[in-house]
């Protein structure tokens, strides 16, 4: 994913094809569906009844960052990125009847990486306190 991104990214503007901002946009809607994923798993792991509804999205971020060897450990400029991401995921989603533009996936797409790189690193040092099984 994280590689597919750094491609998309680095294509000059005179070469973006017209699929490429929906290709954009859906990496970037599905590193937060990753996100919420790993919380799932996190979920079933832990025997805790995953959020339902109209805003489990939401709470399942909120759930993420609220945990101190999670999201607790995210500065401020990065809980805000994930938040982010999580509007973009909605917004690309549902459409809302608007075409996705390159400007709208640009930003996102481009710290793709270092996101995926940063929650790969946070959720790592989480499995690693986990109690082995017998």
């Amino acid at each position: 994913m994280a590689a597919v991104a750094t491609d998309l990214s680095r294509i000059p503007p005179e070469d973006r094809r017209p699929w490429d901002a929906a290709a954009a946009a859906k990496y970037v809607a599905d590193l937060f569906l990753g996100l919420e994923n790993l919380c799932k798993c996190r979920y079933r792991y832990l025997g805790v009844r995953p959020p339902s509804g109209s805003e489990s999205h939401g709470q399942t971020l909120q759930d993420f960052l609220e945990v101190t060897d999670l999201g607790g450990r995210l500065s401020a400029e990065e809980v805000l990125r994930l938040k982010k991401y999580l509007r973009f995921r909605h917004r690309f989603a549902h459409g809302y009847g608007h075409q996705v533009t390159w400007e709208m996936a640009e930003e996102p797409l481009r710290l793709l990486p270092e996101t995926v790189n940063l929650l790969a690193a946070v959720w790592q040092n989480w499995a690693s306190h986990l109690p082995e099984e017998p």
